[in-house]
């Protein structure tokens, strides 16, 4: 089955995303403790967040469908001149290996393309080797390193990931 893309615009679908980071975030981010998993989804995808940047009109969300059922989402920042930043891109454990995320840097890519830029560009922590796998994957590139106070008193290590063209 593959997979489809729904455009968050509107408050109940804005409610479903930050649902999804919820459960997301503690299956994902194994290597800190579901409490700081929790507090990480409700500090960088809470409701008032996710609205802010869907209105802003730079960033844009969507969610991701297999058949019926949400499994994930991504947002699109097109704020960076000449480039494309996969500013957030999850989905739930039961949705991947099944290359959904193969299919959104390839749609992420040709919109950038399709808009005369040339990078597009993701940022993963550094420790979540699950996350540098799917970029070397997908033939990104390392860009840099660099610390980011995520929670009051946690600090973590994100790395750029680049792929260009022409």
């Amino acid at each position: 089955m593959n997979a489809t893309y729904k455009q968050v615009t509107k408050a109940r679908y804005i409610r479903q995303v930050s649902d999804l980071a919820r459960e997301i975030f503690v299956q994902h981010y194994t290597k800190l403790t579901p409490k700081v998993a929790a507090q990480l989804a409700e500090a960088w995808q809470n409701e008032d967040l996710t609205d802010d940047e869907v209105h802003c009109g730079a960033v844009n969300y969507f969610l991701i469908y297999l058949g019926s059922e949400a499994v994930g989402y991504f947002a699109l920042d097109l704020r960076p001149v000449g480039a494309v930043c996969i500013s957030r891109l999850f989905l739930l454990e039961k949705a991947r290996g099944r290359g959904i995320g193969r299919g959104v840097v390839a749609y992420a890519q040709k919109l950038a393309e399709g808009d005369g830029r040339s990078r597009l560009y993701m940022q993963v922590w550094a420790k979540d080797l699950k996350a540098e796998g799917f970029c070397k994957r997908c033939r990104f590139r390392p860009a840099g390193v660099e610390p980011v106070e995520v929670l009051p008193g946690v600090t973590l290590d994100i790395k750029t990931w680049e792929k260009l063209w022409r």
